[in-house]
Order: structure tokens, then sequence, then C-alpha cells
């Protein structure tokens, strides 16, 4: 949407289905086919032949990770970046030195409100470090760090464009419409994604603890070490307390669709991309560790430059390693894609367009398998999980 004519469309966050959507201010600028068609990631993006052309000189080339140039764990070692990280803090501490640096002159972040529909997200331009440290922990929600683009634009200077694998799509095809964007946002960077959920979700989970949404006055999803815990207090004192991932099926809403049949697990077109070490011999560390891949030269500068000023420690990693580590998400991202994209056009589903070669499955097994699936995101189906689920929740060891 950030392509579209100015004051013609706006994101507004639709209670109703807990996402942001499309407002259309001015239908005479808006045709369909137009700019704003053309930049929307959902209808899906030539995603190899654009990582190509921008990292025509990675040292690597893979199915899972995409091109990239360095691959390393990481992790901050400033306690103040660790505090409230989600893992090892590198995402805010690089944002911190190109900001300090003046690489650039801010960073899309974004960062929790609250108020009566619950928690709520809001995107900013981070510009201190204070602005960065408010911005700090995972929000698995949606977002609208794009809309940020026109500002931006009209402010003037340099930014990191700091958003999830399909907002950094959108604007790399922004950038195909409007090469003057590249200026505006001369570095990418995003997290490994493995898709979100609606804020119908964020309600419903909080529920499930006994808590009142709108009377939430703190929330984080994750933070205080790896992997970290979900945390929420109201204002009159009660508080949730749970560790990360093990709330995360509390609640039956899905994931959002476009995020079910997306293909970019690990930010392919983000000059640097991060995601957390799930590897045995990080894990076991005292200090928490993240992956990092550099996928440009600039951004490979970055990270040398940082961990030869001790800014990050950081440790050489083997693709498999990282592979293994993202194995559940790289699974359902890519290994069962073939099969959901077949099994949905059958229905009459229709689905993103990637240039993507998608192994096929030949097992009969992994169709019905997304079957299942689909009919478990229907009402029906979240009835069923929402009542299995509760009465497993109200299960106490004897």
């Amino acid at each position: 949407m950030c392509a579209a004519p100015p004051g013609s469309i706006r994101m507004v966050l639709d209670e109703s289905v807990g996402i942001f959507v499309p407002e259309i201010a001015d239908p005479s600028k808006v045709t369909g086919k137009g700019k704003e068609f053309r930049v929307c990631p959902g209808k899906g993006l030539p995603i190899r032949e654009m990582a190509r052309n921008l990292y025509d000189c990675a040292a690597h080339d893979t199915f899972e990770l995409g091109r990239y140039r360095l691959a390393v764990a990481a992790h901050s070692t400033s306690p103040k970046t660790l505090k409230n990280a989600s893992s090892g803090g590198v995402m805010t501490e690089i944002s911190l030195y190109l900001l300090q640096t003046n690489r650039v002159d801010g960073i899309t972040a974004l960062r929790f409100v609250y108020g009566p529909p619950g928690p709520r997200v809001e995107s900013f331009i981070a510009r201190s470090p204070e602005d960065l440290f408010s911005a700090q922990g995972s929000k698995y929600c949606p977002t609208t760090t794009n809309g940020l683009v026109r500002e931006c634009v009209e402010t003037g200077g340099r930014y990191l464009f700091l958003g999830t694998p399909c907002q950094i799509g959108a604007l790399r095809l922004a950038i195909g419409e409007d090469p003057f964007l590249g200026e505006v946002f001369p570095q990418t960077m995003t997290n490994f994604c493995g898709g979100y959920r609606d804020f119908r979700y964020l309600d419903d989970l909080l529920f499930s603890y006994g808590l009142e949404p709108g009377e939430v006055e703190y929330f984080r999803f994750r933070g205080n070490g790896q992997p970290g815990s979900m945390l929420a207090f109201t204002r009159d004192g009660k508080m949730a307390i749970d560790t990360y991932p093990d709330y995360v099926h509390r609640s039956t809403i899905p994931r959002q669709k476009r995020c079910w049949y997306c293909v970019d697990a690990t930010g392919e077109l983000a000059d640097l991309a991060c995601g957390d070490a799930w590897i045995p011999r990080f894990l076991q560390d005292e200090n928490p560790w993240s992956i990092v891949l550099a996928r440009s030269a600039f951004a490979e500068q970055i990270v040398r430059e940082m961990a030869s000023k001790g800014l990050i420690r950081v440790k050489s990693l083997s693709f498999e390693e990282i592979r293994d580590s993202q194995r559940s998400n790289i699974q359902s991202k890519k290994l069962r894609q073939y099969a959901r994209i077949q099994v949905s056009r059958l229905l009459g589903i229709s689905v993103p367009q990637w240039d993507v070669e998608l192994p096929r499955s030949r097992n009969p097994a992994s169709y019905l398998k997304e079957i299942r699936v689909l009919l478990g995101k229907t009402p029906a189906g979240r009835w069923v999980r929402k009542i299995m689920r509760r009465r497993k929740r109200d299960v106490r060891p004897q």
C-alpha cells in the first residue's frame, strides 16, 4: 500500500477480524491494478529472481536459506540490550550501531500500546537509543511498518527498514517502481518468520489466563533470556507468565492465510536476517544467541566491524546447523508447500504465485495432512480444537 497515490489508501485496524485492512479514501485514485497492486506481496513475487539481482555476489545459495555471504551465531555484549531481548539482542544492537555511526537517521520500529481493546502495536520511526529500547521484543501479531514509508520519504534522510519478510518483499517491489526509495532505505533487516496470528489470538491468549485484555498495562511475547517467557499484568495487579513456546497453542486462532502460503522462512530479500539459534551448543551456553545471515557486502562489513569492536560476540555456524535449527519453519514453508498449494487450488482457494521450485510430494498422506489443516482453520474446526485444548489445560497431575 506504500506505493498507492497519496491520500488514496490507509491501513486501519479492523477489530472484528483482528488485522489491518486497507481503507480506500479516494476510489478514483485506486484502480486495483496500479502500483498498489503491483507492490503487494500477498499475490506472491519472483523471490528467487529478486534475490539473484540483489545478492549476485553471495557465496552461498540454498533452497532453505536463500542467498547469503556470511552466517554466524551472535549476541550483544551490552547488558542493557540483553535485558529485554528475545534472544541475543543483535537486531537492537545492529540498529543502534547504524544509528550511532550515522549510517542511518532512523529505524522503522514497533512498540506495544495499551487501551480498551487490549495490547496493540503502533509503528514509529526510532531516532534514539531510548526509542529502540522501547521497541525491543518480538511482536507476534499484525504490524504496519510499511505504513512508515511515506513518512520517511517526506521527512527526508536515510533509514534502516526493519520489518517482516513480506514487508521487505513489498519494499523491494516498491523500489522497482520508484528507485528513489532505495536511497531512502539503503539497508533492510528482518527476522526469521513462521507467520503470525491476528489480534484475536492475543486477546484469546490473555483471556485463557483470566486477564481482561483492556485492563492490561504491560505485555510481552518473549523476554528475560532464551527462549524467554510471555509476561502480562493488569492495572489491578493480576499477572500471567508462561514460558515460550508453551503458551503458543493455548488459542485456536490460526495463522493468517497470507502467512500459511508464504515460502520465505528466513527473510531472503533482506540484507540482514536474524533468528533464534535453536542449536544445542548455543542453548547450553550461559548467553542467549541469535543466528545472523548477512546477504549483502555492506551487511557483512557491519557484522565484522561490530565484532571487531566487541559490540557483539560471534561464532561460526554451518549451513546444516542453521537448517536443523529452523527445521520446523522450513518444513512448513518450503517442504510442505507444494502439497498445500495443490490441495488449495483443487478446493478453489486463491494462492500466491512464486518462482520457487517446490519439492513435489508423492506421499498421499502429505496431501491428506494439508486437507486436515485446512479443515481445522474453518469455524467448526477451530471450535473442536478449542474444546480439546481447554480439556487438555484443565487436566492436572494427580
